[in-house]
């Protein structure tokens, strides 16, 4: 456990006081008198000695080579990249549409509207099928516009959707931190889980079957009022859209309908896709647990043992240990570790096994 200090649980040795040496220049350490004191200093303090290096002096000096940057975020990014393409999309199906109608069937409302109801359900992949393409020419388009559309979907789902509910969730852990000095349960402590900085998975499946709910009530509710439509047909509709499995027999054919489908149908979809993406992130996060349990609770066997011995020294060490549970728990594979340790040996030039100091501000020269 001496070359394991990133994993020892000892506490860190005592730094013992030195003074300067009158006479030679040189740091002795101080002896257990207490007459001995500095003339300015409490007795214990501690000095750093005139031949320690200065730590400014290290961390001026610059590696040979340039430090990689750390990546960053790219939530902004992708919302600014997903909006743009998006309104170029939107933008190029409307315009072919709109000087392309006779090569359309269904009923009509108006152009812009009807162009953008048509590229909304073809990008979201509903189907209702009132507004299909007659020609070559208009199905190939329709081909290319939906095999496009599936990226933004991806991209939206993954990015714009994801990054909207990461924010209100980083904003509910800054709430629960900044009023942690309450004491005593709170709803707070079920809500969000503090220890892991997330919202408990449990919240997650609940508001994603809130989701659901939402986008199903107010689809019934416009489809009831804009549409004319009795409110089994509604609720049918409205859970055949969100869905985006559209059969055909009941679509969107008035105007105020068809404008509501347009803002509608692209948000309900992204987010009941994502609302059931949380219900299997559940299911994964539950059979995580179990076997992270199962691992941290079984006897370690003869064979655990042979197997954990990395250096074959006939005995494991804490991070042995460590490093074979994480396998286990399938927290980091053979590839993974084997990375690292090529990164090691590429910064441990004599092979000693240990980074020293003096061996860092040498590659770094």
């Amino acid at each position: 456990m001496e070359n394991e200090p990133f994993l020892s649980l000892q506490s860190k040795p005592q730094l013992r006081p030195t003074v300067e040496d009158d006479h030679h220049g040189t740091p002795s350490e101080i002896q257990d008198n207490s007459h001995i004191q500095p003339p300015s200093k409490k007795h214990g303090s501690l000095h750093r000695c005139k031949t320690a290096p200065a730590m400014a002096v290290m961390r001026d000096r610059k590696p040979k080579t340039p430090q990689l940057p750390k990546p960053k975020s790219e939530s902004s990014t992708i919302i600014r990249q997903a909006f743009f393409l998006l309104s170029l999309y939107l933008l190029l199906g409307v315009a072919i549409y709109s000087f392309n109608r006779d090569e359309f069937s269904g009923i009509e409302t108006h152009p812009v509207v009807d162009a953008l109801y048509f590229c909304i359900v073809t990008m979201c992949t509903i189907g209702y099928g009132d507004i299909t393409p007659l020609t070559p020419a208009t199905k190939i388009f329709a081909c290319v516009f939906v095999l496009v559309g599936f990226g933004f979907i991806d991209i939206l789902l993954s990015g714009v959707v994801s990054y909207v509910l990461e924010l209100q969730e980083n904003m509910i852990l800054t709430g629960i931190h900044i009023k942690k000095s309450q004491q005593g349960f709170s709803a707070r402590n079920y809500i969000v889980d503090v220890d892991k900085g997330r919202m408990r998975i449990r919240l997650k499946v609940g508001l994603a079957l809130g989701v659901v709910v939402l986008c199903v009530g107010i689809g019934t509710l416009m489809l009831y009022f804009l549409e004319n439509l009795d409110w089994i047909d509604s609720v049918y509709l409205s859970v055949m859209s969100v869905t985006t499995v559209g059969y055909g027999d009941r679509a969107f054919k008035t105007l105020p309908g068809r404008l509501f489908a347009g803002v509608w149908l692209l948000i309900s979809t992204l987010a009941v896709a994502r609302a059931f993406l949380y219900l299997a992130e559940a299911r994964v996060d539950k059979r995580h647990r179990r076997i992270a349990k199962w691992v941290l609770h079984r006897d370690i066997t003869i064979q655990d043992l042979l197997a954990a011995d990395i250096n074959n020294d006939g005995f494991i060490s804490k991070s042995e240990y460590v490093i074979y549970k994480l396998k286990e728990m399938g927290k980091i594979g053979e590839k993974d570790i084997l990375q690292i340790c090529d990164q090691f040996s590429k910064l441990d030039t004599n092979n000693s096994g240990k980074l020293t100091l003096p061996q860092l501000l040498e590659n770094r020269l």
